[in-house]
């Protein structure tokens, strides 16, 4: 027995040592290759010239920073982010380019051509006209413009480096439950998006996936309540987008941190 215990341990340490690190050691050159064909093809049609290209532009770069410094980690999340910031400029340019055709101001679509874009009070993404939804109830634009954040939902909050539904949690979830369900019964093409966020604490990659369990714990317990898994999409921020910015060790504020511990509930579009 003796025996078999010193052999395991060895093994058991690499196993563990090999999981911590997993991808630390490894340059993200999937995630990296992603963000830069996004970004291309956003270039390509014109979308360089929104907001959201510029910022896509500068993960990128943020990206490949990390990697010479072999922060192999934080450059994966950076790339990532670059990813998705490229697909809603392309997804923005398309939209905007669809509305001057619309308005017959656009001549030459194939053509780039410079849009003055409105800024009314809030952006909205170009969804449909939701049934059982009024534009007072809509609080505004998600993370990247994925879908409405209205005014009724409340967010779930979590405890630290913890992805477990707490009561409360499971009461709020009940709570916007009233309001989703109707929206989904009576707009077939509607679905909920949940956003999983969290604090400043720990590594990027580390955050990534803690936002994924936390967001995919609000999906389970959604289809545990009644709704149709197809009609549920999850996403992660990691630490990208604070409520309450707290980066230590300069700052060190529970009370910030915890409004970062988030899911938030979003009315999107199936994919």
């Amino acid at each position: 027995m003796k025996i078999v215990k010193l052999f395991l341990i060895p093994f058991i340490l690499g196993v563990g040592i090999s999981v911590f690190l997993g991808c630390a050691k490894k340059i993200p050159q999937a995630e990296l290759d992603a963000a830069k064909e996004a970004l291309e093809r956003a270039k390509k049609i014109g979308a360089d010239q929104v907001e959201e290209y510029k910022i896509a532009e500068k993960y990128y770069n943020d990206a490949l920073t990390l990697v010479q410094a072999k922060k192999y980690d934080d450059a994966r999340v950076k790339a990532i982010v670059s990813k998705e910031f490229a697909e809603a400029a392309i997804k923005k340019w398309k939209e905007l380019a669809e509305k001057q055709k619309e308005e017959k101001t656009l001549e030459k679509p194939e053509e780039k051509v410079e849009i003055v874009e409105e800024e009314p009070e809030f952006r909205r993404p170009n969804l449909p006209q939701l049934k059982g939804v009024k534009e007072e109830d809509i609080a505004g634009l998600s993370t990247l413009g994925r879908g409405y954040v209205l005014k009724g939902l409340k967010k779930v909050y979590f405890d630290f480096d913890s992805y477990s539904l707490r009561e409360d949690a499971r009461e709020v979830i009940k709570e916007n439950l009233n309001i989703i369900k109707p929206i989904l019964d009576e707009n077939p093409e509607a679905a909920i998006l949940i956003e999983g966020h969290c604090d400043e604490r720990g590594t990027n990659e580390y955050n990534l996936e803690l936002g994924w369990k936390r967001a995919n714990a609000v999906k389970r317990y959604l289809i545990m309540l009644g709704i149709p898994e197809d009609r549920i999409q999850t996403v992660s921020f990691g630490e990208e987008f604070p409520e309450a910015p707290c980066p230590p060790p300069q700052c060190n504020d529970e009370s910030k941190w915890r409004l970062n511990r988030r899911a938030v509930f979003v009315i999107t579009t199936k994919e």
